[in-house]
């Protein structure tokens, strides 16, 4: 999930508002077993786990979607299915290729 792209679901609202981009995205994940996704996330060497966007490490948050609070009822962009997970990063300033093996690495988890 990432406007910038072109395909991407907000692409249009995104162009419109907007006129760059920065390391900040979400991955949908389709698993049953979310602590298979916890795994993902936990095991990922070269993300810290946290909410802070915009800095110069790459960072990495499980999204729970699915709360009951007043906000996130009125808050729904995206329908999600039961077996359906998001995984927000911020890219950092790391290596590149480095970060791609972090997260290659890190897959095998995802059952």
């Amino acid at each position: 999930l990432y406007p910038y792209k072109k395909d991407s679901y907000n692409f249009r609202m995104w162009k419109k508002y907007y006129s760059g981009a920065s390391g900040l995205m979400g991955l949908k994940i389709k698993c049953k077993n979310i602590n298979s996704v916890r795994k993902f996330v936990n095991s990922l060497k070269l993300f810290g786990y946290g909410y802070s966007w915009g800095g110069f490490e790459s960072l990495v948050l499980l999204q729970d979607l699915r709360d009951n609070t007043k906000y996130t009822k009125t808050r729904k962009f995206f329908r999600f299915k039961k077996d359906e997970h998001i995984v927000r990063l911020h890219i950092g300033l790391e290596d590149p290729n480095d970060l791609v093996q972090d997260l290659k690495r890190s897959l095998k988890y995802i059952k």
